[in-house]
């Protein structure tokens, strides 16, 4: 298998509904994952694009978060609904602009 042209991460981090810090599973990130591999499977690119699941990507308080290589291009607050346009965007080798992760501290 060739090395793949774009790895997307996204962040499944889980620490439980009763923890005081949220995390992307509580906002739905299996369900982003799994539609973003599903859009992959559609279009025909699982050769070409990764995604992968990922633990705690330190910016929880922005999530869902998803990063994508190469470009070091960080998304947060993604809803599922608009997986289709992340992944337009990625293979693009852009962004969604009111999606691209704030700058701040890591958490």
């Amino acid at each position: 298998m060739p090395l793949p042209d774009l790895q997307i991460l996204v962040c499944t981090n889980d620490r439980g509904a009763e923890a005081p810090k949220p995390s992307c599973a509580q906002r739905g990130s299996q369900d982003l994952y799994l539609r973003l591999k599903d859009l992959l499977r559609e279009r025909g690119l699982r050769d070409a694009v990764l995604v992968s699941r990922t633990g705690c990507l330190r910016r929880c308080s922005h999530g869902i978060t998803v990063v994508a290589w190469p470009g070091n291009r960080w998304h947060g607050g993604v809803p599922v609904e608009r997986a289709h346009e992340l992944l337009d965007a990625l293979l693009a080798g852009e962004t969604l602009p009111e999606l691209v992760m704030p700058d701040g501290p890591w958490e």
